[in-house]
This record gives C-alpha cells, structure tokens and sequence, in this order.
C-alpha cells in the first residue's frame, strides 16, 4: 500500500509539474508574440518551440494522470484484499 501511495504522489506531482510547465509555455507564447519583434522566422521558430512544448507537456500530463489512475485502482484492490 506504501508503494502505491508513492506512486500516486509521484504521478500527481509529475502531472502539477507538466500543467506549470503548460502554463509557463502559453505564458511564453502570448508574451512574445507583441513584444515588438520584427524578425517572422525568430517568431515562427518561437511558436514552433512553444508549441512542441505544449504538446509534450501535454502528454505526460496525460501519463501521468493514467499512472495515478492505474496506482489509485491497485491500491483499491490491495485494500480490498
């Protein structure tokens, strides 16, 4: 049961980080993208790079989110048993 309920902390922590991560991302994004630069490659490889960014973080959220459902549900099992 201890290892289960490390690995939901872990699993939620590794989601809070992924949603900062999101966050930090977006802030990136709508920060630069009036900030007087005139140069339209720098802008596109910016967008690109934030929006990978996006993206990745995304999916381990999901993961993660996955990981701490499957522990929750194994937990729930060992209580049971």
């Amino acid at each position: 049961m201890l290892v289960s309920s490390i690995a939901r902390f872990n699993a939620v922590n590794t989601m809070n980080n992924a949603s900062f991560a999101s966050m930090q991302a977006s802030n990136g994004l709508n920060k630069h993208a009036f900030g007087g630069e005139h140069d339209l490659s720098m802008l596109n490889k910016m967008d690109n790079r934030m929006s990978l960014d996006l993206v990745s973080n995304k999916l381990l959220y999901n993961v993660a989110y996955l990981q701490e459902k499957m522990a929750a549900k194994h937990q729930k099992l060992n209580v049971l048993a």
